[in-house]
């Protein structure tokens, strides 16, 4: 039996309805030579009947159901001790690809890629743009992909067999993707991306993005007193300091963006020749939220003032706090400065981590 030149693993549960354009999406693509496996986390609605009727019609199609399971890393395991392909491809039940999402990866691959990401366009339930991908956000290096949730699965393909050599996919809280592309990072492996957007991912607060827990912090500081916790929490979001803070986080990420780029492992988008200094002041811009996830929470009879993480594990958790305050250092020394009229103690300084204690989740 011939061996396809892609996988595509598609896990899904009880969505019948998206399903159809997902596929078609798929079976549009200007790539032919694909196998596409669905594999139900033992849907209940008819999602395994329109599958079946799809496979019908096209045996690239395969549909394999398993137990439930109620996340997606065991499906895309399970998808990826079928797959065949010497590529594998993901493409979650609610999103779409482009038809040259498979020619624009097998084209990169070609050129001696082993893991690509593409741009994106995401587009709410009536099919209105949301948002698109910029190049910055394209730019790549192990202390990019630990400091941001890059990529969703929709967008990324690797060569088949890489997944398995770091453990595969881990069931979590949520975020597993971003786990597995650094666990890649962490063996040696680099992304290759490209500016077109080909992947189209739904923008909905019903999907898991929304639906993922914070359970990790970045803690900026620690107060003993909830008034004048209160009272520094005011003064850090007060606008009179925000174009300070701006421009400290600018100038941060530029000098950090300047050292990256002359690093071996650094890659910025294939075939992009922009300016970084002017995608950072675009995305630094004054429309940005400053404190998009800031919170006063109480710990161990104390108050800490926190940014929220999206990180799936705690030891991913401590290595984004480290780095941030390194490469932040500038910006994290203004927030101090901000805050210790307010009786503040900082709990990141230096090599001294702030107490387990502070930074677990309330029960």
């Amino acid at each position: 039996m011939s061996h396809p030149q892609v996988t595509v693993i598609c896990p899904t549960y009880n969505r019948s309805t998206h399903l159809v354009a997902t596929l078609g999406s798929v079976q549009a693509q200007t790539v032919r030579d694909f196998e596409l496996l669905v594999v139900s986390d033992g849907s209940t609605d008819d999602t395994d009947e329109v599958v079946r009727a799809a496979a019908a019609q096209d045996d690239r199609i395969r549909l394999i159901r398993i137990p439930h399971q109620g996340h997606p890393s065991t499906p895309r395991n399970t998808g990826l001790a079928e797959a065949r392909g010497e590529v594998v491809a993901y493409l979650d039940h609610d999103d779409r690809w482009r038809p040259d999402h498979l020619d624009v990866l097998l084209r990169t691959f070609a050129d001696g890629a082993a893991l690509v990401a593409t741009g994106f366009t995401r587009v709410d339930a009536a099919g209105a743009v949301t948002a698109e991908s910029r190049s910055l956000a394209l730019c790549w290096h192990p202390e990019i992909q630990v400091l941001g949730p890059l990529f969703e699965p929709s967008r990324v393909a690797h060569l088949r067999g890489l997944p398995e050599r770091v453990g595969g996919w881990r069931n979590g809280v949520g975020l597993e993707d971003w786990d597995l592309w650094l666990r890649l990072t962490d063996a040696g492996l680099d992304f290759t991306t490209v500016p077109d957007r080909t992947a189209l991912l739904l923008d909905d607060t019903g999907t898991r993005r929304y639906r993922t827990p914070r359970r990790h912090l970045l803690p900026l500081a620690v107060f003993d007193d909830p008034r004048r916790a209160h009272a520094a929490l005011r003064e850090l979001q007060d606008a009179r300091h925000s174009s300070a803070l701006r421009t400290a986080h600018r100038d941060d990420t530029r000098a950090w963006y300047g050292r990256l780029s002359t690093a071996p492992r650094f890659h910025a988008p294939r075939g992009w020749d922009g300016d970084l200094d002017a995608e950072i002041d675009a995305a630094t811009s004054d429309d940005t939220p400053l404190w998009p996830e800031l919170h006063l929470l109480p710990r161990q009879g104390r108050y800490v003032l926190a940014q929220t993480l999206w990180c799936s594990t705690e030891s991913h958790a401590a290595r984004l706090r480290t780095l941030a305050r390194r490469v932040q250092a500038t910006h994290f020394a203004l927030i101090d400065t901000i805050l210790a009229p307010h009786g503040a103690t900082p709990l990141v300084v230096a090599q001294r981590p702030a107490p387990a204690a502070l930074l677990e989740p309330s029960q």
